[in-house]
Protein backbone atom coordinates (compact mmCIF):
# COMPACT_ATOMS: atom_id res chain seq x y z
CA UNK A 1 0.00 0.00 0.00
CA UNK A 2 0.99 3.91 -0.49
CA UNK A 3 0.88 6.20 1.98
CA UNK A 4 1.66 10.02 1.73
CA UNK A 5 2.14 12.28 4.59
CA UNK A 6 1.56 15.66 4.06
CA UNK A 7 3.12 18.21 7.15
CA UNK A 8 2.60 21.56 8.65
CA UNK A 9 4.83 22.94 11.18
CA UNK A 10 3.30 24.03 14.29
CA UNK A 11 5.71 27.02 15.79
CA UNK A 12 3.27 28.01 18.54
CA UNK A 13 0.71 26.73 20.58
CA UNK A 14 -1.94 29.29 22.43
CA UNK A 15 -5.67 28.78 23.93
CA UNK A 16 -8.20 31.07 21.67
CA UNK A 17 -11.73 31.82 21.44
CA UNK A 18 -11.70 29.44 18.45
CA UNK A 19 -9.59 26.06 17.34
CA UNK A 20 -7.52 27.55 14.41
CA UNK A 21 -4.06 27.36 12.68
CA UNK A 22 -2.79 30.93 11.45
CA UNK A 23 0.67 32.05 10.58
CA UNK A 24 1.98 28.90 12.22
CA UNK A 25 0.14 29.36 15.63
CA UNK A 26 -2.56 26.70 16.76
CA UNK A 27 -5.49 28.37 18.93
CA UNK A 28 -6.89 26.05 21.00
CA UNK A 29 -10.65 26.76 22.57
CA UNK A 30 -10.88 24.59 25.55
CA UNK A 31 -14.63 23.57 24.83
CA UNK A 32 -13.88 21.81 21.82
CA UNK A 33 -12.35 19.47 23.93
CA UNK A 34 -14.39 19.55 26.32
CA UNK A 35 -17.27 18.51 24.32
CA UNK A 36 -14.97 15.06 23.90
CA UNK A 37 -15.64 14.42 27.72
CA UNK A 38 -19.35 14.86 27.37
CA UNK A 39 -19.21 11.73 25.31
CA UNK A 40 -17.61 9.26 28.02
CA UNK A 41 -20.07 8.52 30.51
CA UNK A 42 -16.76 8.02 33.41
CA UNK A 43 -15.83 11.45 33.35
CA UNK A 44 -16.51 14.38 34.60
CA UNK A 45 -14.65 17.00 32.75
CA UNK A 46 -10.89 17.73 31.62
CA UNK A 47 -8.59 19.53 32.52
CA UNK A 48 -6.55 21.10 30.09
CA UNK A 49 -2.54 22.89 29.92
CA UNK A 50 -0.12 24.06 27.94
CA UNK A 51 3.34 23.06 28.96
CA UNK A 52 6.21 24.73 26.97
CA UNK A 53 9.87 24.05 26.62
CA UNK A 54 11.86 25.42 28.94
CA UNK A 55 9.20 25.74 31.32
CA UNK A 56 9.89 24.75 35.42
CA UNK A 57 7.55 22.12 34.64
CA UNK A 58 6.63 18.53 35.66
CA UNK A 59 3.79 16.07 34.14
CA UNK A 60 2.93 13.33 36.05
CA UNK A 61 0.46 10.54 35.27
CA UNK A 62 1.29 10.31 31.67
CA UNK A 63 0.27 7.38 30.01
CA UNK A 64 0.37 8.30 26.56
CA UNK A 65 1.79 11.07 23.68
CA UNK A 66 -0.07 11.58 20.20
CA UNK A 67 0.90 13.68 17.67
CA UNK A 68 -1.87 15.30 15.91
CA UNK A 69 -2.82 13.54 12.56
CA UNK A 70 -5.94 13.16 10.11
CA UNK A 71 -7.29 11.36 6.97
CA UNK A 72 -7.42 13.98 4.13
CA UNK A 73 -8.85 11.15 1.52
CA UNK A 74 -11.71 10.22 2.61
CA UNK A 75 -10.72 7.45 4.93
CA UNK A 76 -11.20 6.57 8.50
CA UNK A 77 -9.30 7.83 11.04
CA UNK A 78 -8.03 5.47 13.62
CA UNK A 79 -10.80 2.80 12.43
CA UNK A 80 -12.18 0.36 15.11
CA UNK A 81 -11.38 2.71 18.02
CA UNK A 82 -13.23 6.20 16.92
CA UNK A 83 -15.37 4.10 14.58
CA UNK A 84 -16.89 0.53 14.65
CA UNK A 85 -16.26 0.41 10.84
CA UNK A 86 -13.47 -1.29 9.94
CA UNK A 87 -11.02 -0.59 6.71
CA UNK A 88 -7.51 -1.28 6.15
CA UNK A 89 -5.52 2.09 7.52
CA UNK A 90 -2.03 2.85 5.41
CA UNK A 91 -3.21 4.27 2.03
CA UNK A 92 -4.48 7.52 0.87
CA UNK A 93 -3.20 11.06 2.15
CA UNK A 94 -2.80 11.82 6.00
CA UNK A 95 -2.36 15.51 7.17
CA UNK A 96 0.27 15.34 10.13
CA UNK A 97 0.98 18.42 12.30
CA UNK A 98 4.65 18.55 13.25
CA UNK A 99 5.98 20.63 16.79
CA UNK A 100 3.80 19.89 19.33
CA UNK A 101 2.35 16.98 21.25
CA UNK A 102 -1.10 15.98 23.23
CA UNK A 103 -0.24 14.61 26.34
CA UNK A 104 -2.71 12.38 28.12
CA UNK A 105 -2.47 11.89 31.75
CA UNK A 106 -4.49 9.76 34.00
CA UNK A 107 -5.32 10.34 37.80
CA UNK A 108 -7.18 7.00 38.42
CA UNK A 109 -5.77 5.43 40.87
CA UNK A 110 -6.03 1.65 40.31
CA UNK A 111 -3.17 2.61 37.36
CA UNK A 112 -1.15 4.62 39.46
CA UNK A 113 1.74 2.56 38.90
CA UNK A 114 1.00 2.36 34.86
CA UNK A 115 1.96 5.84 34.07
CA UNK A 116 5.33 8.00 33.19
CA UNK A 117 6.29 11.59 34.23
CA UNK A 118 8.54 14.09 32.32
CA UNK A 119 9.84 17.38 33.18
CA UNK A 120 10.22 20.56 30.58
CA UNK A 121 13.28 21.85 31.77
CA UNK A 122 16.58 20.45 33.31
CA UNK A 123 19.24 17.82 32.63
CA UNK A 124 16.26 14.68 31.04
CA UNK A 125 14.63 17.42 29.13
CA UNK A 126 17.48 18.10 26.75
CA UNK A 127 17.56 14.44 25.82
CA UNK A 128 13.61 14.26 25.33
CA UNK A 129 12.01 14.75 22.19
CA UNK A 130 8.87 15.87 23.54
CA UNK A 131 10.32 18.21 26.46
CA UNK A 132 11.33 20.01 22.99
CA UNK A 133 8.18 20.96 21.57
CA UNK A 134 4.98 22.21 23.27
CA UNK A 135 2.50 19.91 24.87
CA UNK A 136 -1.05 20.08 25.19
CA UNK A 137 -1.67 18.33 28.27
CA UNK A 138 -5.21 16.46 28.72
CA UNK A 139 -6.16 14.93 32.51
CA UNK A 140 -9.69 13.75 32.93
CA UNK A 141 -11.41 14.07 36.06
CA UNK A 142 -13.40 11.00 36.82
CA UNK A 143 -16.17 9.71 39.20
CA UNK A 144 -14.77 7.96 42.15
CA UNK A 145 -15.04 4.18 41.36
CA UNK A 146 -14.95 4.66 37.56
CA UNK A 147 -14.53 1.28 35.87
CA UNK A 148 -10.41 1.32 34.87
CA UNK A 149 -11.80 -0.22 31.58
CA UNK A 150 -13.80 2.30 30.54
CA UNK A 151 -11.47 5.16 31.94
CA UNK A 152 -8.29 3.96 29.56
CA UNK A 153 -10.57 3.68 26.30
CA UNK A 154 -12.07 7.25 26.96
CA UNK A 155 -8.45 8.28 27.49
CA UNK A 156 -7.78 7.17 24.21
CA UNK A 157 -10.52 8.03 22.05
CA UNK A 158 -10.72 12.07 24.08
CA UNK A 159 -6.80 12.10 22.96
CA UNK A 160 -7.10 10.59 19.49
CA UNK A 161 -10.32 12.93 18.58
CA UNK A 162 -8.32 16.23 19.50
CA UNK A 163 -5.53 14.52 17.45
CA UNK A 164 -8.23 14.54 14.40
CA UNK A 165 -9.64 17.90 15.62
CA UNK A 166 -6.06 19.10 15.64
CA UNK A 167 -5.07 18.19 12.18
CA UNK A 168 -8.10 18.93 10.35
CA UNK A 169 -7.56 22.57 11.98
CA UNK A 170 -4.31 22.72 9.60
CA UNK A 171 -6.38 21.45 6.19
CA UNK A 172 -6.65 25.18 5.09
CA UNK A 173 -3.12 25.69 4.75
CA UNK A 174 -0.50 24.44 2.00
CA UNK A 175 1.41 20.95 3.43
CA UNK A 176 5.40 22.36 3.73
CA UNK A 177 6.44 18.87 2.90
CA UNK A 178 5.38 15.51 1.95
CA UNK A 179 6.77 12.06 2.17
CA UNK A 180 5.34 9.07 0.72
CA UNK A 181 6.02 5.47 1.55
CA UNK A 182 5.27 2.69 -1.02
CA UNK A 183 7.18 -0.58 -0.71
CA UNK A 184 5.12 -2.53 -2.89
CA UNK A 185 7.46 -2.73 -5.60
CA UNK A 186 9.98 -5.32 -4.19
CA UNK A 187 14.01 -5.56 -5.23
CA UNK A 188 15.09 -8.87 -5.19
CA UNK A 189 18.51 -7.88 -6.19
CA UNK A 190 19.08 -5.90 -3.08
CA UNK A 191 19.54 -7.45 0.64
CA UNK A 192 15.98 -8.12 1.87
CA UNK A 193 15.15 -6.64 5.47
CA UNK A 194 12.28 -7.58 7.36
CA UNK A 195 10.79 -6.37 11.19
CA UNK A 196 9.71 -8.32 13.72
CA UNK A 197 7.59 -5.82 15.98
CA UNK A 198 6.61 -7.56 19.66
CA UNK A 199 3.68 -5.04 19.98
CA UNK A 200 2.34 -6.30 23.06
CA UNK A 201 2.78 -8.33 26.38
CA UNK A 202 -0.34 -9.58 28.70
CA UNK A 203 2.15 -10.00 31.37
CA UNK A 204 1.40 -6.26 32.39
CA UNK A 205 -2.47 -6.79 31.98
CA UNK A 206 -4.98 -7.23 35.44
CA UNK A 207 -8.12 -8.19 36.30
CA UNK A 208 -8.03 -10.14 32.67
CA UNK A 209 -8.55 -7.03 30.74
CA UNK A 210 -6.54 -7.46 27.66
CA UNK A 211 -5.01 -3.91 26.00
CA UNK A 212 -7.29 -3.44 22.77
CA UNK A 213 -4.75 -2.05 20.35
CA UNK A 214 -5.33 -3.50 17.06
CA UNK A 215 -7.98 -2.26 14.98
CA UNK A 216 -9.30 -1.44 18.56
CA UNK A 217 -9.43 -5.10 19.27
CA UNK A 218 -7.01 -7.34 21.55
CA UNK A 219 -4.88 -9.99 20.71
CA UNK A 220 -3.22 -11.40 23.75
CA UNK A 221 -2.62 -14.93 22.55
CA UNK A 222 -2.08 -13.47 18.97
CA UNK A 223 -0.09 -16.40 16.54
CA UNK A 224 2.42 -13.91 14.20
CA UNK A 225 0.69 -12.13 11.08
CA UNK A 226 2.09 -9.65 8.59
CA UNK A 227 1.02 -6.20 8.65
CA UNK A 228 2.16 -3.83 5.61
CA UNK A 229 4.22 -1.00 7.09
CA UNK A 230 2.05 1.50 6.86
CA UNK A 231 -0.83 0.36 8.47
CA UNK A 232 1.00 0.71 11.32
CA UNK A 233 2.20 4.05 10.66
CA UNK A 234 -1.45 5.29 10.13
CA UNK A 235 -3.59 3.95 12.80
CA UNK A 236 -3.57 -0.14 12.81
CA UNK A 237 -1.68 -0.09 16.09
CA UNK A 238 -3.63 2.17 19.06
CA UNK A 239 -2.08 1.74 22.60
CA UNK A 240 -4.84 1.41 25.58
CA UNK A 241 -3.48 1.50 28.70
CA UNK A 242 -0.32 2.53 31.00
CA UNK A 243 3.23 4.11 29.37
CA UNK A 244 5.62 1.16 28.55
CA UNK A 245 8.14 2.68 26.78
CA UNK A 246 6.32 3.58 23.98
CA UNK A 247 3.57 5.94 22.71
CA UNK A 248 1.40 6.44 19.91
CA UNK A 249 3.33 9.35 19.02
CA UNK A 250 6.07 6.91 18.63
CA UNK A 251 3.83 4.59 16.75
CA UNK A 252 2.82 7.00 13.91
CA UNK A 253 6.32 8.10 13.39
CA UNK A 254 8.14 4.50 13.88
CA UNK A 255 11.94 5.01 13.53
CA UNK A 256 12.47 1.86 12.16
CA UNK A 257 9.55 1.66 9.96
CA UNK A 258 10.27 5.13 8.63
CA UNK A 259 13.98 4.55 7.73
CA UNK A 260 13.40 1.20 6.09
CA UNK A 261 11.13 2.59 3.63
CA UNK A 262 13.18 5.59 3.02
CA UNK A 263 16.11 3.32 2.22
CA UNK A 264 13.73 0.71 0.12
CA UNK A 265 15.08 0.26 -3.25
CA UNK A 266 18.02 2.46 -2.96
CA UNK A 267 20.24 -0.07 -0.91
CA UNK A 268 17.97 -2.66 0.98
CA UNK A 269 14.63 -4.35 0.03
CA UNK A 270 12.45 -4.07 3.01
CA UNK A 271 10.34 -6.90 2.54
CA UNK A 272 8.02 -6.04 5.14
CA UNK A 273 6.42 -5.86 8.83
CA UNK A 274 5.75 -9.51 11.00
CA UNK A 275 3.40 -8.71 14.60
CA UNK A 276 4.07 -10.56 17.46
CA UNK A 277 3.03 -10.80 21.00
CA UNK A 278 5.00 -11.39 23.80
CA UNK A 279 4.46 -15.46 24.86
CA UNK A 280 4.27 -15.75 29.09
CA UNK A 281 4.74 -19.63 28.76
CA UNK A 282 7.30 -21.71 27.50
CA UNK A 283 5.39 -23.72 24.71
CA UNK A 284 3.56 -21.09 23.31
CA UNK A 285 7.10 -19.07 22.68
CA UNK A 286 7.94 -22.25 21.33
CA UNK A 287 5.23 -22.24 18.65
CA UNK A 288 5.46 -17.80 18.22
CA UNK A 289 9.36 -18.03 17.20
CA UNK A 290 8.99 -20.81 14.81
CA UNK A 291 6.01 -19.77 12.80
CA UNK A 292 7.61 -16.50 13.26
CA UNK A 293 10.97 -17.90 11.49
CA UNK A 294 8.70 -19.71 8.97
CA UNK A 295 6.98 -16.47 7.97
CA UNK A 296 10.15 -14.21 7.55
CA UNK A 297 11.49 -17.09 5.12
CA UNK A 298 8.94 -18.51 3.19
CA UNK A 299 6.59 -15.47 3.16
CA UNK A 300 8.63 -12.03 3.34
CA UNK A 301 11.74 -14.20 2.02
CA UNK A 302 13.98 -12.12 4.06
CA UNK A 303 17.54 -12.16 4.37
CA UNK A 304 18.06 -10.35 7.75
CA UNK A 305 15.63 -8.72 10.46
CA UNK A 306 15.48 -6.63 12.57
CA UNK A 307 13.37 -7.68 16.37
CA UNK A 308 12.08 -5.62 19.16
CA UNK A 309 10.16 -6.16 21.91
CA UNK A 310 7.65 -5.05 24.85
CA UNK A 311 7.99 -4.64 27.76
CA UNK A 312 9.59 -6.90 30.19
CA UNK A 313 11.86 -9.77 30.68
CA UNK A 314 9.37 -12.02 29.01
CA UNK A 315 9.00 -10.45 26.04
CA UNK A 316 13.28 -10.31 25.67
CA UNK A 317 12.93 -13.94 25.70
CA UNK A 318 10.21 -13.85 22.69
CA UNK A 319 12.87 -11.36 20.87
CA UNK A 320 15.55 -14.24 21.35
CA UNK A 321 13.88 -16.91 21.09
CA UNK A 322 12.60 -15.35 17.26
CA UNK A 323 15.98 -14.55 16.52
CA UNK A 324 17.41 -17.67 17.47
CA UNK A 325 15.25 -19.34 15.14
CA UNK A 326 15.64 -17.01 12.05
CA UNK A 327 19.38 -17.49 12.05
CA UNK A 328 18.73 -21.36 11.86
CA UNK A 329 16.80 -20.75 8.61
CA UNK A 330 19.72 -18.90 7.53
CA UNK A 331 18.35 -14.87 8.24
CA UNK A 332 20.36 -12.73 10.13
CA UNK A 333 18.98 -11.44 13.14
CA UNK A 334 19.07 -8.30 15.26
CA UNK A 335 17.32 -8.02 18.06
CA UNK A 336 16.56 -4.24 20.24
CA UNK A 337 16.43 -4.57 23.42
CA UNK A 338 16.47 -2.44 26.95
CA UNK A 339 18.33 -3.98 29.81
CA UNK A 340 16.74 -3.67 33.43
CA UNK A 341 19.59 -3.54 35.69
CA UNK A 342 22.71 0.23 35.33
CA UNK A 343 24.89 -1.57 38.09
CA UNK A 344 25.43 -4.77 35.93
CA UNK A 345 26.57 -5.48 32.59
CA UNK A 346 25.50 -6.72 29.14
CA UNK A 347 26.66 -10.33 29.26
CA UNK A 348 24.15 -11.07 32.48
CA UNK A 349 21.53 -8.53 31.79
CA UNK A 350 20.13 -9.03 28.15
CA UNK A 351 18.40 -12.31 28.67
CA UNK A 352 19.07 -14.15 25.72
CA UNK A 353 21.36 -16.81 25.54
CA UNK A 354 21.60 -18.28 22.06
CA UNK A 355 24.46 -18.54 21.30
CA UNK A 356 23.77 -17.87 17.61
CA UNK A 357 22.51 -14.53 18.21
CA UNK A 358 25.87 -12.92 17.64
CA UNK A 359 24.61 -8.78 17.30
CA UNK A 360 22.58 -7.12 19.82
CA UNK A 361 21.37 -3.87 19.91
CA UNK A 362 20.83 -2.20 23.61
CA UNK A 363 18.64 0.77 23.50
CA UNK A 364 19.03 1.96 27.16
CA UNK A 365 18.21 0.84 30.71
CA UNK A 366 15.49 0.60 32.54
CA UNK A 367 16.30 0.98 36.41
CA UNK A 368 18.94 3.81 36.03
CA UNK A 369 18.37 5.82 38.97
CA UNK A 370 18.55 9.96 39.33
CA UNK A 371 17.56 12.72 41.27
CA UNK A 372 15.56 15.35 39.63
CA UNK A 373 15.27 19.07 41.23
CA UNK A 374 11.82 20.89 42.58
CA UNK A 375 9.43 22.53 39.74
CA UNK A 376 7.32 25.26 39.73
CA UNK A 377 4.00 23.67 38.11
CA UNK A 378 2.53 19.93 38.54
CA UNK A 379 0.90 19.13 35.04
CA UNK A 380 -1.49 15.89 34.94
CA UNK A 381 -2.06 15.72 38.85
CA UNK A 382 -3.24 17.25 42.15
CA UNK A 383 -0.79 20.10 43.54
CA UNK A 384 -0.32 17.52 46.32
CA UNK A 385 0.35 14.58 44.06
CA UNK A 386 2.63 12.31 45.29
CA UNK A 387 5.65 11.32 43.24
CA UNK A 388 4.99 7.23 43.19
CA UNK A 389 8.03 5.36 41.27
CA UNK A 390 10.05 1.85 40.59
CA UNK A 391 7.59 -0.45 42.82
CA UNK A 392 5.74 2.44 44.32
CA UNK A 393 1.78 2.05 43.27
CA UNK A 394 -1.41 0.47 44.06
CA UNK A 395 -2.81 -2.90 44.31
CA UNK A 396 -6.54 -3.36 44.37
CA UNK A 397 -7.06 0.79 44.28
CA UNK A 398 -4.43 0.61 47.69
CA UNK A 399 -1.49 2.69 47.77
CA UNK A 400 1.40 -0.14 48.51
CA UNK A 401 3.85 2.84 48.89
CA UNK A 402 3.97 6.28 49.35
CA UNK A 403 6.21 8.57 47.26
CA UNK A 404 7.89 12.10 47.16
CA UNK A 405 5.65 14.88 46.60
CA UNK A 406 6.13 15.36 42.94
CA UNK A 407 6.31 18.91 42.92
CA UNK A 408 9.68 18.65 45.31
CA UNK A 409 12.72 16.68 44.45
CA UNK A 410 12.22 13.18 43.68
CA UNK A 411 13.97 10.15 42.41
CA UNK A 412 12.99 8.78 39.14
CA UNK A 413 14.08 5.98 36.72
CA UNK A 414 14.70 6.19 32.85
CA UNK A 415 12.16 3.84 32.24
CA UNK A 416 9.34 6.11 34.23
CA UNK A 417 10.73 9.10 32.22
CA UNK A 418 8.10 9.33 28.95
CA UNK A 419 10.77 10.37 26.39
CA UNK A 420 14.10 9.52 27.47
CA UNK A 421 13.82 5.20 26.61
CA UNK A 422 11.91 3.46 23.78
CA UNK A 423 11.26 0.19 22.86
CA UNK A 424 11.44 1.08 19.20
CA UNK A 425 14.09 3.39 19.26
CA UNK A 426 12.75 6.96 19.13
CA UNK A 427 15.18 8.08 22.20
CA UNK A 428 18.44 9.40 22.26
CA UNK A 429 19.76 7.32 25.73
CA UNK A 430 22.00 4.05 24.86
CA UNK A 431 23.86 1.80 27.56
CA UNK A 432 27.41 1.68 27.49
CA UNK A 433 29.81 -1.51 29.44
CA UNK A 434 31.92 -0.25 30.45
Amino acid sequence: MKLTVETVQIKDLQFGEKTRFEEGVLYINKQDILDFAKEEPCFETLKIDIARPGDSTRIINVVDVVEPRCKVSGNIDWPGVLSDDYEIAGSGVTRAAKGMGITLCQNNTYWSRKWGSYDMSGECAKINPYAKMPQLVIEPMAEEGADFRDYREGLRRVGYKTSVLIAKTTLGVAPESTETFDNETQYPDLPSIAYSYQIYSKQYDTQNYREPMVYGNAIPDSLPLIMRPTEVLDGAISLCGGFRCVTTYEIQNHPIIVELMRRHGKDINFAGVLITVTSVEAKHRYLVSKMAANLLKEELHADGVIVTKGVGGASTLCVGAIASEAEKLGIKAVPIIQILNGKSNLDVECLISEQNVDGIVCSGTYYHNFTLPPVETLLGGPEDALYLSGDDGVIGGHKIATGDPAKGQVRSTYMKQVGLMSQIGFSYGMAVDY
